[in-house]
């Protein structure tokens, strides 16, 4: 691969993870509405009050790994955890979720904006209307932790904490599918264990090994600091993860899948991330991209599985070996066919990126992987801030006395992202 090719492709991915990022707009009205469910359940008069009620980001909200949906008209699926501390012990999944629900509900607002009543399988969700089409999925759980104090203050000043201490983040949560233990058992052990507040320090712990400029920007305590401020800017393995993202929900977004089946987030980051500690350029958005790729079927692992007698697939949770989140492929293996479908299919791209070169491929194939609209809006800034580069230089050599001066100067051609003058 040419450098300046290479110089240039890197500078479009870059751009391109920009434009499929959620805009601070829509970043600071989220946030806004979570911390106003959080100040709701904690207000005096609320029953949740006595257990300290606390709303916190997770997943690729807490990551900074969100993307925009591919239509424009889509909600936006913002998670968070509803943590309660020390709640009774008479208290079953049931009536924990119940007075989570029945709380929100008293609120007018908040009544309206959940179209199902009953909840879901895990989440009371919150649809928004306003200039951010988004919902909220409020997962509530419980833990005698405060967590947002452990968070801020203890894990995560150090950046070489061993992995088992994260199992003090873990939060015990609500699950219907675990009936009957969802109505009837009141020992916590028994509820569902997660923990996206130790999966989230895995993530950032690898995002910036090896980056001593990005340690100090990123620190991990800040990383998963529930109210950080927005940021456009983006370590390589976040941006990737945002790209293998849409990838995967472009190809989806054809009819002739059946898009319930398509490759979960939490698969594609867990093997993301663990393919990018074993690269060796994780300075570079480029080449970390082309690593990833090349790298993730190395991170899927075949297990053998006692009770079924048969080896299966094995992407194994880095916080808990003892979980598996391709559990679902055995039962359901049209997951597992469109899974290795989608990869097979990235790394083919990648191999091509590399081998073909060319404009014609380059502008064609990114439309296709990412969408049209986004990578129209991509060139589009790149053409502008190229414009203001070639602007800025002409005055600073016209100032400078090389070029003479801007009327009399010497033109200088346009360049295309390619670097072949026009």
């Amino acid at each position: 691969m040419q450098e300046e090719y290479r110089k240039e492709l890197e500078g479009i991915l870059e751009e391109l993870g920009n434009k499929l990022d959620i805009s601070e707009t829509e970043y600071e009205a989220a946030k806004r509405s979570y911390n106003a469910v959080g100040d709701y359940l904690s207000k005096d008069n609320s029953p949740l009050k006595p257990y300290n009620p606390e709303i916190l980001p997770q997943g690729s909200f807490m990551l900074g790994t969100m993307i925009k949906p591919v239509n424009e008209g889509d909600e936006l699926d913002v998670d968070l955890v509803c943590k309660l501390e020390k709640i009774p012990s008479y208290w079953t999944q049931k009536i924990l979720k119940d007075n989570v629900g029945d709380w929100l509900k008293s609120n007018g607002r908040y009544e309206a904006m959940i179209k199902n009543k009953g909840g879901g399988r895990r989440c009371w969700t919150l649809h928004y209307a306003d200039d951010t089409n988004y919902h909220l999925d409020i997962l509530p759980s419980t833990t005698d932790m405060n967590l947002k104090v452990f968070l801020s203050e203890s894990l995560f000043k150090k950046h070489d904490f061993d992995l088992s201490e994260v199992d003090e983040l873990a939060i015990r949560i609500t699950d219907k599918e675990s009936s009957p233990i969802y109505e009837e058992s009141t020992d916590i052990n028994d509820w569902l264990k997660s923990n996206p507040f130790g999966y989230a320090t895995w993530f950032f712990q690898i995002a910036v090994k090896h980056q001593e400029s990005e340690k100090r920007l990123f620190a991990l305590n800040e990383s998963v600091n529930p109210l950080k401020p927005y940021t456009k800017r983006k370590m390589p393995l976040q941006r990737v993860v945002q790209l293998l993202k849409r990838d995967r929900d472009i190809m989806f977004s054809d009819k002739k899948y059946d898009c319930e089946h398509k490759p979960i987030s939490i698969i594609i980051t867990t093997l993301a991330a663990k393919s990018y500690d074993l690269s060796q350029h994780k300075s570079n958005l480029l080449e970390s991209f082309i690593d990833i790729v090349n790298n993730m079927r190395d991170c899927i692992e075949r297990k053998y599985n006692p009770e079924s007698g048969e080896y299966e697939w094995w992407v194994e949770n880095p916080i808990n070996t003892c979980e598996n989140f391709a559990d679902k492929w055995p039962k359901e293996p049209i997951k597992e066919e469109y899974f290795f479908e989608w990869l097979e299919s990235v790394e083919s791209y990648v191999e091509k990126l590399q081998t073909q070169p060319k404009i014609t491929f380059l502008s064609d194939s990114l439309s296709k992987r990412y969408g049209d609209n986004v990578v129209t809006e991509t060139f589009n800034a790149i053409g502008k801030q190229k414009e203001m580069a070639r602007i800025d230089g002409k005055r600073e050599l016209g100032r400078n006395g090389m070029l003479g001066t801007l009327v009399g100067g010497k033109t200088v051609k346009n360049h295309n992202f390619y670097g072949n003058c026009e």
